[in-house]
């Protein structure tokens, strides 16, 4: 498999060393790690599993280039994932990000290099994702969706898409006073939701590189790449993870290989129906919007603090339940 891949390590070595078995079934020719080191003296076990990793990259045994970028400090989640993505697509003109929970199947390789040459040139297509959160049945006359949604479980992009990427969200109030969001879902809970999203981002109150790319997609009216399966699993959950330490009912979700055929949409726009789902069950944006709006309306609580809260809750009892729709 000639498409290089980008593995961004820190202290996982549980989960880290199926990600590198999945590489190594496909036999990854080119890979870039990047490996972020713990704090100094804070915690010795997490300076134990740091040991682990590098030892777990030493022990890669099939025939490969690596091109290892071992940190000489702690950086931060945000500024680790940052730096790793620029220095590999400062390298590469395109290719594949996976993370230390994010296991992919043969086919998601297979899928990308597919379409990572058939959309090189397509700037409205911003990147190829691995995690669709189904596995669809009723698509049956090609592989794969489009989706305003940028999940970065597992993906594939191009220099291109990340040179769009916007730190700093400088043109956010614009949007915001305009209700641009509006237009990419036309629904109140969606705006209220993301809103309060891509403010905590703007004022670095929250740094998340996955949310920021997906405002950089939305403000250049970019789509994704969904394929119909479930090609990369997220076994990250729990109390080791430094985001996803609530189970969810998408926690290790299987995949299913995909026999990739030359059989694509002959329309490009984003599934409404697939994003409405994905808004709902995924991200929790009915409940949130619904329950925030009762407090408001009761005065339980101030309105700044509602949505933090709600997210939360909508954490603990999201694996309780999932409404069918798109999944089916």
């Amino acid at each position: 498999m000639n498409v290089p891949v980008l593995l961004i390590l820190y202290k996982r070595p549980e989960t880290t060393v199926h990600v590198i078995n999945s590489l190594k079934k496909v036999k990854a020719k080119l890979i870039y790690i990047a490996i972020n080191k713990p704090p100094n003296n804070k915690n010795l076990q997490d300076y134990h599993n740091y040991k682990k990793i590098l030892k777990l990259v030493a022990e890669i045994d099939w025939k490969c280039k690596l091109v290892i970028k071992k940190r000489k400090k702690y950086l931060s989640s945000y500024e680790s994932v940052k730096s790793s993505v620029e220095w590999f697509f400062k390298n590469e003109k395109e290719g594949i990000v996976l993370e230390d929970d994010t296991v992919p199947n043969k086919s998601f390789f297979i899928f990308c290099k597919e379409l990572l040459k058939k959309y090189r040139n397509n700037k409205q297509i911003s990147q190829i994702c691995g995690t669709s959160f189904v596995n669809r049945k009723k698509i049956i006359n090609h592989s794969y969706i489009f989706s305003k949604y940028s999940p970065t479980w597992g993906y594939a992009t191009w220099r291109r898409s990340i040179n769009d990427y916007d730190e700093k969200m400088k043109d956010w109030p614009k949007l915001r006073k305009k209700r641009s969001l509006l237009k990419i879902i036309n629904n109140k809970g969606f705006l209220f939701y993301w809103t309060r999203i891509f403010d905590s981002q703007y004022k670095n109150k929250s740094k998340h590189w996955d949310e920021r790319w997906l405002y950089s997609n939305w403000k250049n009216s970019k789509l994704s790449i969904i394929p119909k399966k479930n090609l990369v699993k997220n076994i990250g959950f729990g109390a080791t993870a430094t985001h996803t330490k609530t189970e969810q009912w998408y926690s290790n979700l299987e995949t299913q290989e995909i026999e990739y055929k030359n059989k694509h949409p002959k329309k490009i726009f984003a599934n409404f129906e697939y994003d409405n789902w994905l808004t709902v069950n995924v991200f929790g944006v009915n409940f949130i919007y619904n329950l925030s709006q009762k407090f408001k309306k009761n005065k339980i609580i101030k309105n700044r603090l509602i949505f933090s809260m709600l997210k939360k809750v909508y954490k603990i009892i999201q694996p309780l339940f999932r409404l069918k729709g798109f999944s089916n």
